[in-house]
């Protein structure tokens, strides 16, 4: 489990301090922070960030539309313009390049977080900024096999490869790692398409297992180490079949 990584790009440098102070007192961890288009594309090939804050206005040189193209075209993640220009032409002319939203200064710390999420949200369920991603959407989702989940007040990422079973609980599904578990208001199903690996499958109404943790299998169970899931019958060939593909 990590924080969500976010690279700034705004060529003022007091705002980019200011910025980034104000980021890091909401749990986030600022990976870089660069004052034009060719320092920022260096610093996402080097740090890899979950999220891009980008200024419109950069001065001289490609400005943050152009950085986004280049995104576009290059990666995958979501980026938000920083921007104090909100007229019409200034909006039409980002909308092009598909932002996952947009933060305006003056900005305080509940907005920030809150477009950040949103923003997050909306990039993995492939909602465009003219709709609001449902509250489910909000509450989990999975970008480049992280999923980000909250924990403690705060979003961070759980890397999917880290997850060693799902298992129902009422409304709620849990997430186990080797040390942690996280809960979720979800269900398995909407679970279990959300990781969409080939590794996990479900043995049980109320347990997804990652095959690769499986340490033995028993008649009704599979066994991760100590820990014991039961198998569903009608899940059971299945189970055999694909384990046997391992």
């Amino acid at each position: 489990m990590s924080s969500v990584r976010i690279l700034i790009v705004e060529d003022d440098a007091l705002i980019a301090a200011d910025l980034a102070t104000l980021l890091g007192d909401l749990g986030y961890t600022v990976c870089a922070t660069c004052p034009d288009a060719r320092s920022a594309m260096l610093a996402i090939a080097q740090h890899r960030p979950d999220v891009l804050l980008l200024d419109i206005n950069l001065g001289r040189g490609a400005d943050g539309v152009r950085i986004a193209e280049e995104v576009n075209a290059r990666e995958r993640i979501p980026f938000l313009f920083v921007t104090s220009h909100t007229d019409q032409g200034t909006l039409a002319r980002v909308k092009q390049v598909r932002p996952a939203g947009f933060i305006i200064k003056p900005f305080d710390a509940d907005d920030l977080r809150t477009q950040i999420e949103i923003a997050l949200a909306r990039y993995a369920a492939h909602v465009n900024t003219d709709e609001q991603p449902v509250e489910q959407q909000r509450q989990d989702f999975v970008i480049a096999g992280n999923i980000f989940v909250r924990d403690k007040g705060r979003l961070v990422k759980l890397a999917v490869n880290d997850i060693r079973y799902v298992e129902a609980d009422g409304n709620y599904v849990m997430l186990h790692t080797a040390d942690r578990r996280f809960m979720l208001s979800a269900s398995l199903t909407s679970i279990e398409e959300k990781l969409s690996s080939p590794s996990f499958l479900r043995v049980h109404r109320s347990y997804l297992v990652d095959l690769r943790r499986v340490t033995a299998v028993e008649e009704k169970l599979v066994l991760l180490g100590s820990i014991h899931i039961p198998v569903g019958r009608t899940h059971r060939e299945e189970l055999r079949r694909r384990l046997d593909l391992l």
